[in-house]
């Protein structure tokens, strides 16, 4: 019995012990998460201060990371609200009605810069990235979109002095190597044919040549004049032989005349104007007896 009592007493002491332990358990606690919060908040403030320093650094082109998001955040709201836009509200800006709600030149040439290329990009999508180029005069950032029918580029220029839009403007993303290389080819075969095609025309020419020849000297004979009659020579008196007076044979061929009256002009050193051929009479004596 006085065994039992004695253990009994034991873990009455024991937990009296305990008890008086457990608040001093719990502030050991407290104290220990209010550390970890404290370095906590300290690491968080330090990120936040190393950020800052980071956004306050400019870059090569004098822009800050800062500056850097402001400007894709305008760039981008710029191109949702332009591609956004109705085909009335486009023609509102383009063809106002009102004096009073004409728009800034600017806005007119991103309208018209969107109308030219919605049929071949299609409908607008997402930004995908910017590029932003800084020069002495204008800010252009180059956003590279995804569109209905592909890849294009949205060039928004802003005045470096009053940071307004000056244009925005929309194109294609530069072809791929595949389209690159199907456009070639479709050059290189119209090139060939091209060349065929006039390889073929000069041979035919070529063959033509004959018929042209053909065709100048039929022009050259009917354009030629008709040869005139030759004139009738006058006649010349020739003297009667001393012999008997045979049959005479009245010859009447001008051609004849002609020849015989050069004949006699030409023996007598003259002209045939000198004299003229009435007749002709053939001889029965030939030269030798008449010699």
């Amino acid at each position: 019995m006085r065994k039992f009592k004695g253990l009994l007493f034991s873990v009455s002491v024991a937990a009296m012990l305990a008890v008086s332990q457990v608040p001093a358990l719990a502030e050991e606690t407290e104290t220990t998460a209010q550390a970890t919060e404290a370095v906590s908040e300290a690491e968080a403030a330090t990120e936040a201060v190393s950020e800052a320093a980071e956004a306050a650094v400019a870059d090569e082109s004098g822009l800050t990371a800062q500056d850097r998001q402001a400007l894709e955040s305008y760039a981008e709201e710029s191109i949702k609200t332009v591609t956004s836009m109705s085909d009335e509200e486009m023609g509102e800006i383009l063809h106002p009605t009102s004096i009073l709600s004409i728009p800034q030149e600017s806005v007119v040439l991103s309208v018209e810069s969107w109308q030219d290329a919605k049929e071949e990009l299609g409908e607008f999508t997402a930004v995908k990235e910017h590029d932003i180029t800084v020069t002495d005069d204008i800010i252009s950032i180059n956003s590279t979109c995804d569109f209905a029918n592909g890849e294009g580029v949205v060039t928004t220029t802003l005045s470096r002095d009053t940071l307004g839009m000056e244009s925005m403007s929309f194109s294609e993303q530069d072809s791929s190597l595949g389209k690159v290389m199907v456009e070639a080819a479709l050059n290189t075969v119209m090139g060939i044919g091209i060349v065929f095609l006039t390889l073929l025309f000069l041979s035919f020419l070529i063959g033509q040549f004959k018929h042209i020849s053909k065709l100048e000297e039929a022009f050259t004979k009917k354009s030629a004049p008709a040869p005139a009659a030759p004139e009738a020579a006058p006649a010349v008196s020739v003297p009667a032989a001393s012999a008997a007076p045979a049959e005479e044979e009245v010859v009447d061929d001008g051609e004849l005349i002609a020849v015989i009256a050069a004949a006699i002009a030409a023996a007598e050193g003259t002209t045939t104007d000198g004299f003229v051929v009435r007749s002709i009479r053939k001889s029965n004596r030939n030269k030798w007896q008449r010699a």
